[in-house]
């Protein structure tokens, strides 16, 4: 089927490219896997495809439709995947009173009140889904969900000249407070048998992976909302549902978008760094207005969700892990301005796990 591109509608990105365009006298949005991604991220867009073709009825609703893929019947170990692998989604035209959840709420397009309600019926959506698909943890869980990301990140952050400097630092001391840099935790991103006990979680449960409002789409005419790009960079979607908790969160208190619209600074003076993130700054000044972070934090509180906080043990510690583990997997990936604070938040967040154990 022929696909006429209109324009790129977002992109090139850490792996894929948005193109916005018309096929089959339909406009749909194309999302393609890059040339040069790397191989997890191919990974991750195969897992995005099967899981949107394979959601529950209960779940159909929450998620954007799967028209059309150029995947046939393989799977990501398929020696004959396509090099560039692609599905198509229904246009959501900002005509037809479509956004992003986190556009209306930087710019101040939503009052405190609505903000709430949208996310109050986002939440309630996440949890059934926490509950909807579980099962067993896989014995090696712990290992293929997030230490062998990170021990690639800090693979990768060793193998490049800059950042090799910044592992390298010995006696490191960041805002002041004196912390292990990489060099010093290899032991605790090995698949240890205590790492394993620590980070497995009770359920295995279906996760979004990439939780927050830059993947969530409003219609402000009928009050509709839809997530997007399901399974995170590295290929998560199941799993441990702090994943999706703390990633809003981290959202919603400023600090996501801050790193992501480089607003932050990051002085270094021999072993001592500097890391400030203006969570406060420009729109993100609306955001703190609303009051969200305290107010979802408040919510999380209500008895239809504490069963699963409940049920779920030693869901404290696993937050602080699984911060440090989002902030490892994007080292990689980001610009380099980016990339610098993102490691640093994620040994300072390593170090806040090794102090509360």
């Amino acid at each position: 089927m022929d696909f006429y591109v209109e324009k790129i509608f977002k992109g090139p990105g850490f792996a894929e490219t948005l193109y916005l365009g018309t096929a089959n006298r339909q406009r749909i949005i194309r999302k393609t896997s890059n040339h040069n991604a790397q191989q997890f991220s191919r990974i991750a867009l195969i897992r995005e495809i099967r899981l949107l073709q394979s959601l529950p009825d209960i779940l159909r609703p929450f998620f954007t439709e799967l028209i059309r893929t150029n995947l046939e019947n393989q799977d990501e170990c398929s020696p004959d995947l396509p090099e560039i692998i692609y599905y198509d989604m229904p246009y959501y035209s900002p005509e037809d009173g479509w956004d992003t959840l986190s556009r209306l709420l930087l710019d101040n397009s939503l009052n405190r009140e609505k903000a709430m309600h949208i996310l109050g019926e986002i939440i309630d959506a996440a949890f059934l889904y926490f509950e909807a698909v579980t099962r067993e943890p896989d014995k090696d869980y712990v290992e293929n969900t997030m230490l062998q990301s990170i021990r690639e990140s800090i693979d990768w952050a060793r193998s490049d000249a800059e950042f090799s400097q910044l592992c390298a630092i010995k006696n490191l001391s960041i805002s002041g407070r004196q912390v292990k840099n990489a060099n010093e935790l290899d032991e605790y991103f090995q698949n240890t048998k205590h790492m394993k006990t620590l980070l497995t979680p009770f359920r295995d449960r279906f996760i979004h992976g990439d939780f927050f409002p830059e993947n969530i789409i409003y219609n402000k005419n009928t009050g509709k909302w839809l997530l997007l790009d399901p399974v995170s960079v590295r290929g998560v979607f199941r799993g441990d549902f702090i994943l999706d908790v703390n990633k809003m969160d981290d959202w919603l208190s400023g600090e996501l978008p801050a790193l992501r619209l480089r607003q932050f600074s990051v002085d270094i003076h021999n072993n001592n760094v500097f890391l400030t993130v203006h969570n406060q700054a420009g729109k993100l000044g609306n955001l703190h207005k609303l009051g969200l972070s305290e107010w979802y934090r408040e919510f999380l509180k209500d008895e239809k969700y504490t069963r699963i906080f409940n049920e779920e043990s030693g869901w404290e510690l696993r937050w602080k892990f699984v911060k440090a583990f989002y902030a490892f997997c994007m080292i990689p990936l980001a610009d380099r301005q980016q990339a610098v604070a993102r490691y640093f938040l994620a040994i300072a967040s390593m170090n806040d796990f090794l102090e509360s154990l």
